[in-house]
This record gives C-alpha cells, structure tokens and sequence, in this order.
C-alpha cells in the first residue's frame, strides 16, 4: 500500500513541486548569505524547503516553512525525533517505567499529542473533499487507481484503500512518511552541494551537463521527466555523495530464523545492525574508497560490485520505498540551485574535514553545513580548478 503512494506516474507529478520549492530556497539561501563573506549555513533552509515539499506531495498542506522558518507540526516532528534519539543514546530511558518517571517523557507526549492531532484533522478534511467528489454517489467508492488518477498527494492513495486500513494506520504511514521523507533528502541535497563547493572540477562539470539539457527552450523552465533523465553525471554526483554521507546510519534487520555469520551463530528472533557506512567505504568495494569520485557510479562500476555495496536506503525487500522520490528531489533542488549560483568552500569549513556529523536515526550536522554562494550572473566565467 505505502509503495503504491509512490508509484512512477504520482512521483513524476511531483517534480513542479519540487522545482516551485527549490526556486523559493535559492532566493532564501541568497538572502541569508553575509553580505562580505557570501558565507550561509545551508543545512536549515534546506531542511524547511524539503518539509515543505514532502508537506505538499505526502499531505497536500502548505507549511509555509521556507518563509517562517518553522511551522508547529514540524517542530514537534522533530521533538519526537530527538526524544527517541535521547532514548537511544541513553539506553535505560528504553525502559518503559524509568521513562515515564523522566521529564522527557512529558516532551514526547506533548509533541506526539500535537502531531497526532494535527494528522488527524488533515485524514478529515481529506476524507470530505474525497466524499463531495463522490457526491453524485450514494456511498463513495473508494478506489486506489481511480483516486490516484484524480489526486496525486500520498494521503489520498492511502485513502483510496481506507477500507483495508484503519485511521490509526493511515496516521501512523503519513508520520512515518513525514519523518522519514524529510530527514533524509535534507541531507542529501545539503551534503551533495556541499562536496560540489569543495569540488570544483565536479560542480563545471554538473553546470555543462545541465547547460547542454536547458540549451533548448527557456533556460529557467521546470525540468521535465526527460530533463532529469538525462542528468546522468549529476546521479553519479548525488550516489558518490551519498555513499560518503549515507543519510541513515544504522539499518536494521529482523531475524526470521537463526543466521551464521562468519564464526557468530545469531538466533532468530534478535536484531541484526548493519552500518552502510563501513560497506561504502571499503576497499573491498571501492578503490581509494575516502576520496570523492562520482566515476565509481559509472555503469561498468557498478556491474562489476555486489550490489549491496551501496546501501544508503538499504536493500532487499525492505528497500526504502521512496527511492524515486528522494532521486527526483534531489535532482530538481541541486540542478536549479547549480543552474544560478556557483558553490564554494566556506572560511568556517574550509574542507570537508572540517564538517562535524553525528550520527542518530538519521546523519545529522552538528554546528550546521555552511558553503559560499556566488550568483553565477555576477560571474562571466565558471570558477577554473
């Protein structure tokens, strides 16, 4: 049912969105560059501007975040978030009783109050738009393909089943999207314009692609479907920036029945963690496995590797479903941001070493992503390596 919300022709859909959100990020990332420096911590406008996506395509409501810069459901979203990533990284909170005697609990019940109520009242109003849609009927039929031929957003497929699932669910898969749809393309497109303003040689090589795709027509248009196919070099840019910053640090698996790894004899039952990182960055797989390539992604590369050397939304049957959303996303925000300005390395980060990660649920920036940002009309020529 959840893969279903983000079959090709809905995704595909998107990508006005997507664009319409991006063109409102670039002149918010150019108002908060310092006026001497040009300098701008990317990380936070970033994230509202893909809340606001995943807020318009997963429940058709506007936040308006980009503009505030915060929005009450987004930041009890991400409360609850942080409530659950203390717990991690303080595991006696994971008991039930020594939980709800901490001061966290009363945060994460709020927050979780908040969101659910929030939710609830969009699946109403959801489901009386859907109702006077179907008023020449005595009962509306509630028909996935005939709702995703009339709507686009996920909350109305998942409607159009709401005979197969309870209210509960459709909250709980519209949260679950939220989180999981936001945190990670966050940090995708902030990451990959971050090692393209440290590797100019790669960024003049994304402008040339992209200059050649919108040579015809107006150069300021929408990208197409067929515009984003062909940006071949900015994918193997987008993957090789995601195999150095895998956006979700742990995966984790359920044992059906016991396992043998190596010497280790693991039960059934138990859970098995599995770090993409350590896969994705070893020699094994890659050469020079630390240094940024976007050619370990060409096709002969990639044949020539096990397939799950590169996990950054994880693999098998539980593969995050929203791959070709998050690709599609990413694509539209760093093509039209690239298209007008060009990326440098910033005084405050002068190399990606100097970029502090931690890692949680999700990858997350510790005193935030800052890069330089030069509008690429104020500069005749594309910065030479």
């Amino acid at each position: 049912m959840v893969s279903e919300g983000f079959s090709f022709p809905i995704i595909k859909s998107f990508i006005p969105i997507f664009h319409e959100e991006a063109n409102v990020l670039e002149k918010i990332l150019r108002n908060k560059c310092d006026s001497v420096s040009n300098e701008c911590d990317i990380s936070v406008p970033i994230s509202m501007a893909t809340m606001e996506m995943i807020g318009k395509t997963a429940l058709g409501v506007q936040f308006n975040a980009q503009y505030y810069g915060h929005h009450r459901f987004v930041e009890n979203l991400q409360t609850a978030m942080l409530t659950w990533e203390y717990r991690i990284s303080h595991p006696w909170y994971l008991s039930k009783t020594l939980f709800r005697l901490s001061t966290v609990k009363y945060q994460h019940d709020r927050s979780q109050k908040i969101i659910n109520e929030f939710t609830d009242d969009i699946i109403k109003k959801k489901i009386n738009e859907l109702k006077q849609n179907n008023d020449d009927e005595k009962k509306p039929t509630w028909d996935s393909e005939d709702v995703s031929r009339k709507t686009k957003t996920f909350i109305e497929v998942l409607l159009g089943n709401y005979h197969n699932m309870s209210h509960e669910q459709i909250r709980d898969e519209l949260i679950t999207i939220m989180i999981g749809g936001q945190e990670t393309t966050a940090i995708a497109n902030a990451c990959t314009i971050f090692m393209l303003a440290h590797h100019q040689d790669v960024q003049n090589k994304v402008f040339e692609e992209l200059e050649l795709i919108f040579s015809v027509g107006d150069p300021t248009r929408t990208p197409t479907y067929e515009d984003l196919q062909q940006m071949t070099y900015l994918e193997r840019v987008i993957k090789e920036t995601l195999r150095l910053f895998s956006p979700l640090p742990l995966l984790g698996r359920s044992l059906d029945e016991e396992m043998k790894i190596g010497e280790y004899l693991c039960p059934a039952g138990s859970t098995l963690l599995i770090f993409p990182l350590f896969v994705q960055t070893s020699p094994k797989y890659y050469s020079d496995p630390e240094k940024f390539n976007p050619d370990n992604f060409l096709p002969n590369a990639c044949r020539s590797r096990h397939p799950n050397a590169f996990l950054p939304f994880g693999a098998g049957y539980k593969n995050c479903i929203g791959i070709k959303y998050a690709m599609f996303q990413i694509k539209t925000v760093v093509s039209t941001l690239v298209r007008r300005n060009i990326f440098a390395p910033s005084n405050r980060c002068p190399t990606p070493e100097h970029l502090r990660l931690m890692f949680l649920t999700t990858l997350k920036f510790v005193d935030g992503c800052h890069v330089k940002i030069l509008p690429r009309t104020s500069i005749p020529h594309i910065i030479q390596t």
